[in-house]
């Protein structure tokens, strides 16, 4: 079955779950035709100096959600949001599998979670963002079959760097941007495709900003075989000014 039917799927048992009796608003983000009219982000390599200057800090906190039974909680300005505990126990029939819970991004008003489902007994999965004020899910789609990595919102949270390493794809990955809208209006998604980049010459070890405008990819190349295999690390800087001018 393929990604995008996979993720129709997907998406269908989002629209079948309940949040306090009432049903949740979900969009859809990062779709690969939606990326493709866009900018590619443009890098230049710099130093590992210049990345351990740019903040470390985690802006994931993890505050502990309440667990009813097989139910997780969340609480959110338009009620409490039941969302059924992953499960992965075997021997399980195709399906939704449940939700597992990552933590909460106080810059971005949002819990981090990721979904999960089986189809052809294969594993699939997608990293969604909950907002904190309406309870609307922002679904992140994913290049391949698992989910994105935890994104990372910038400073001033007004854009989000994500990225994927393609398991079948020695040193690929796929890196996207996102702009983030204020979450006041409801009736359209809070994020929004902005730029993307991907390569067969890299995967992506981390994912650090510098400012609000800029940020470094720190990427790696895997050498040798078996037990030989050992990470080469280059490091990349990207500066977003003329995109998101002309894109504001």
């Amino acid at each position: 079955m393929s990604k995008i039917n996979v993720s129709i799927t997907i998406i269908f048992f989002f629209l079948i779950r309940t949040a306090s009796g009432q049903a949740n608003k979900e969009f859809a983000v990062g779709y690969a035709d939606s990326y493709d009219n866009l900018p590619t982000i443009h890098f230049k390599t710099v130093t590992e100096k210049d990345y351990k200057k740019a903040s470390a800090v985690n802006q994931l906190t993890r505050p502990i959600p309440t667990i009813d039974r097989n139910n997780i909680i969340i609480p959110t300005g338009n009620g409490k949001v039941k969302l059924q505990k992953y499960d992965d126990s075997p021997n399980q029939l195709d399906g939704f599998r449940g939700w597992q819970y990552k933590g909460y991004f106080p810059v971005l008003k949002c819990y981090a979670l990721v979904s999960h489902s089986v189809s052809e007994h294969l594993d699939f999965s997608d990293m969604v963002l909950i907002d904190s004020n309406s309870a609307v899910k922002n679904i992140i789609i994913s290049v391949g079959d698992a989910a994105v990595e935890l994104p990372v919102p910038s400073p001033n949270g007004r854009f989000v760097a994500y990225y994927y390493n393609y398991d079948y794809e020695r040193n690929s990955c796929f890196i996207g941007l996102l702009k983030v809208q204020d979450g006041g209006d409801q009736k359209k998604c809070r994020l929004s495709e902005l730029m993307s980049f991907q390569t067969k010459d890299w995967a992506v070890d981390d994912i650090r900003w510098l400012d609000d405008n800029s940020f470094i990819v720190k990427a790696y190349t895997m050498q040798g075989q078996g037990d030989q295999k050992k990470k080469q690390f280059i490091y990349y800087l990207t500066k977003l000014h003329t995109v998101v001018k002309q894109n504001d």
